[in-house]
């Protein structure tokens, strides 16, 4: 009886443990899952610092860098410098043998590499976080009409992936109408966290969470081009900082502008970070997402506010994923129009014994993400079996 091929995957992702980002965060819970299962998992990231997300200690799995020539904030350069990673992940990952590629979409065109340079009859699955170049069109830095677009997705769709993992059921559509309904998909949001893992508790309360009598508002993580400037705006000029305390750490391209008109004013914490073990003390998550950017982006503040037992208020489109599947934890203001008005009436109206009502919902809806995160996993390894 002939042995059978031992399993063995390639991940291809920008960030990676120990290094902060959330995809690569996930990447890494994925890397642990499929070793546990005596799957060899080797990782190609960028050796790059980012902005946002959560301190992990280690990395799981035989890691290779790639070295990029910049990381800074103007657009040209990063886009190009992003470019030039995107092929050097593809082109190393080329040289090894693996059963199946995990290719995610960060950094931006990794996937059209992938579709290009991987040979037809090597397995490989797409991970997406956000979408691409569909985030082009969404930025308004071109149109569908675009002579590269359309090369750059006649592409993607001439050698699709065998299979996809989405961040929900709208992003799902959109890829299966993408590639003519062919790969299968799993949907594992992006986020999520077990907060009774030692690894994600912080016993000691922060400075700025000392006043537990006020509703602690707060806003954690990206504050770009798919979010709404003017929510998180509204919500400075008419919170009451006798009922409410607001905490801002904020990175991305509007956090500057956002810092100077916080600052000074009553009731405000501008901190650096806010720890995993800390998002507990924040009583409303904000989060946003504007309408060009619905299943192309999708917020994983606010899956990690819920994971955390928080409450959380989106400002967004109620068909988009973060609605579907955490409603149950939150609030939505689904329009601009209007938005001071609607902002104004939430925090006049928001009472405690409503906020615990939708706390005890998110510590609900914590273990069923956390299972269908467990599950996913499981779907991906069965797939990886079935492509090898």
């Amino acid at each position: 009886m002939a042995k059978q091929k031992a399993l063995s995957v390639t991940i291809l992702n920008r960030n990676y443990p120990p290094g902060k980002g959330i995809t690569g965060e996930s990447a890494s819970d994925l890397a642990h899952f499929l070793t546990d299962r005596s799957v060899d998992v080797h990782v190609i990231h960028v050796d790059a610092a980012y902005d946002g997300g959560h301190q992990l200690d280690t990395s799981i799995g035989h890691v290779d860098t790639i070295h990029t020539f910049y990381n800074g904030k103007k657009k040209l350069f990063r886009l190009l410098a992003n470019l030039y990673e995107g092929l050097a992940l593809v082109l190393k990952a080329r040289k090894h043998t693996p059963s199946v590629i995990i290719c995610m979409t960060d950094p931006p065109l990794l996937n059209f590499w992938a579709s290009l340079l991987l040979p037809k009859n090597k397995r490989w699955i797409l991970w997406a976080m956000d979408l691409y170049p569909e985030a082009f069109i969404s930025g308004k830095l071109v149109s569908e009409k675009n002579l590269f677009y359309r090369i750059i997705d006649r592409i993607l769709k001439k050698n699709p992936p065998q299979h996809l993992i989405s961040l929900g059921s709208y992003q799902s559509n959109l890829l299966q109408n993408k590639f003519n309904h062919t790969p299968a998909c799993t949907i594992l949001p992006c986020g999520i966290f077990d907060k009774n893992d030692p690894k994600n508790k912080n016993g000691v309360l922060p400075t700025w969470a000392q006043q537990r009598h006020k509703i602690y508002l707060g806003y954690c993580g990206n504050i770009g081009e798919a979010h709404s400037t003017d929510f998180l705006l509204s919500v400075i000029n008419h919170f009451n900082p006798e009922k409410f305390h607001l905490v801002l750490s904020l990175y991305g391209s509007n956090a500057k502008m956002v810092e100077e008109y916080a600052k000074d004013r009553a009731g405000i914490s501008i901190v650096d970070s806010v720890k995993r073990g800390q998002l507990q003390y924040i009583d409303i998550h904000l989060a946003s997402l504007t309408k060009d950017w619905v299943s192309v982006s999708v917020p994983s503040k606010t899956v990690s506010s819920v994971c955390a037992g928080s409450a959380f208020l989106y400002q967004g489109e109620q068909e988009s994923d973060n609605w579907e599947l955490l409603q149950n934890a939150g609030w939505i203001i689904d329009s601009a129009l209007g938005l001071d008005e609607k902002v104004n009436y939430f925090l006049n109206s928001v009472t405690k014994e409503s906020l615990e009502l939708k706390k005890i919902a998110a510590t609900k809806l914590a273990t069923e993400l956390n299972q269908l995160k467990l599950q996913a996993f499981n779907e991906i390894f069965l797939k990886i079996q079935e492509l090898q």
